[in-house]
């Protein structure tokens, strides 16, 4: 009897063992997805300008990355995700990268997002030769990160997790008078949440990366510090590494904050810091109640279209702009692009729009736009959207202005700097600072909301 028992629970012993050396040999015949990640500090020397509010840096509060995570399917179908500590950078710019990663590294998709902090720089093409050699640097440790975090690429389990976190408010306030100005409106839409996807080693459990996206625009920072910083974004980093390991890359993707702001506005480093530790405690919640993709596809698309650029001003208002714009010669350049658009009747051009939706089946999609997007899209998108989890990006593979909504738009002259800055006394300040970003001369038209959420929803056709 004891015999027949034994020989029972031998049989049954030698059965688990197959089952478990099936599931290994399978596991190892369809790997599912492999990711690695890598970062570089792409701090400018002391000296550079800060961007925005101009002002020449005299130090480091905390420095600035470059981060880059890439995913490949079992296919082969491969994508670089790269997160920017910079204000901004262009089609240009983004447009050669992308070009040399795909070359050079073997990478078929990249997507740039830049966190949009105001005490970091611009990442754009400059004469200036310290500037060009910075730019050039920069863009070369870009590629070597992506390079490195491919050729490091290990099997891995990827989840995705949300949690409630408030980093800012909506910052456009209509007043009895029906002016738009930049107020704290705490009743207006926001972003009250941070989205993570998490890339596990299959072999260790450990975390590889940690992808985080909220929306909120990084101005916590005063804008008159002369000390260049990540802002809440960098706090946050590092308090997501303080927690899970110096061998983790914590990403962080800027999302859809064009009207709203960081919190409290323009206030201290200190409480930027502790923005950016609350925000990093909200993505450590989020990860611990993720859960597992099971998808085992990756499936990026894009669709490009064009944004129509509203009416250019009367030659009175030219006038007007001319007088108070006589020396400065960056200024005048642009006005007298616009003068020869105003004296041929001409529009100005259309803005360039460029989507991408990243898919992991229906379970997870990550999608971005470039420029500074309302958070209402993100909103929208979180809504539509058929998949499981979303996460979105503004700010990525290059700039085309503020992107607000036809409601926004429709209240005209009085609408606020971010729908109308042509016609106020920041439209200067802003084309100085970004030439490239403006040759529309004003905002997109009434109707672009339709045009953008046509173009993304037509990513979500699935095969």
């Amino acid at each position: 009897m004891k015999s027949g028992r034994y020989l029972f629970l031998v049989l049954v012993s030698i059965f688990c063992l197959f089952i478990v050396a099936s599931r290994s040999l399978a596991a190892t015949k369809n790997p599912g997805f492999k990711a690695g990640a890598a970062q570089r500090e792409v701090t400018p020397p002391v000296g550079f300008t800060i961007t925005h509010y101009d002002r020449k840096s005299i130090g480091v509060h905390d420095p600035l990355f470059a981060r880059a995570l890439v995913i490949e399917d079992k296919m082969g179908s491969s994508l670089a995700i790269v997160c920017l500590d910079f204000i901004g950078t262009d089609f240009e710019v983004c447009d050669k990268l992308r070009k040399t990663i795909r070359k050079e590294v073997g990478i078929e998709e990249t997507v740039i997002n830049c966190s949009h902090s105001h005490s970091s720089v611009r990442l754009v093409n400059d004469p200036a030769k310290e500037v060009a050699k910075w730019n050039d640097d920069t863009c070369k440790a870009i590629v070597e990160i992506v390079a490195e975090a491919k050729a490091g690429a290990v099997p891995v389990m990827l989840r995705s997790g949300r949690a409630r976190a408030q980093v800012g408010f909506n910052r456009r306030k209509v007043m009895s008078d029906g002016t738009v100005p930049m107020r704290v409106n705490k009743q207006g839409a926001d972003v009250p949440w941070v989205n993570v996807l998490v890339a596990d080693n299959k072999k260790s459990g450990k975390p590889v990366a940690v992808l985080f996206e909220t929306a909120a625009h990084p101005v916590i920072v005063p804008h008159k510090s002369g000390l260049t910083s990540a802002d809440y974004p960098g706090a946050s980093v590092a308090r997501i590494r303080d927690k899970l390991g110096d061998n983790v890359i914590a990403m962080f993707g800027q999302g859809c904050c064009g009207n709203i702001n960081g919190f409290p506005l323009r206030s201290t480093h200190e409480l930027a810091d502790k923005a950016g530790r609350e925000l990093g405690d909200a993505v450590l919640k989020a990860i611990d109640e993720s859960v597992p993709i099971k998808a085992n596809k990756l499936q990026v698309r894009s669709a490009h279209t064009k944004l129509p650029s509203g009416k250019v001003p009367t030659m009175d208002i030219w006038q007007k702009w001319a007088e108070s714009s006589k020396n400065d010669p960056n200024k005048m350049a642009l006005l007298s692009k616009l003068k020869s658009l105003i004296e041929q009747g001409q529009a100005p051009p259309m803005r360039r729009f460029d989507a991408y939706a990243i898919m992991l089946g229906s379970d997870w999609c990550l999608v971005t736009m470039p420029g500074e997007m309302f958070c209402q899209y993100e909103l929208w998108i979180d809504d539509k959207a058929p998949f499981e989890h979303t996460m979105t990006f503004a700010y990525t593979n290059g700039n085309c202005g503020y992107v607000a909504t036809d409601k926004d738009y429709a209240i005209g002259l009085k609408g606020g700097y971010e729908v109308n800055r042509l016609y106020s006394e920041n439209w200067g300040d802003w084309h100085s600072l970004c030439p490239k970003f403006s040759e529309q001369f004003g905002t997109p038209l009434i109707g672009s909301e339709e045009i953008v959420k046509k173009t993304v929803a037509s990513l979500w056709l699935m095969d």
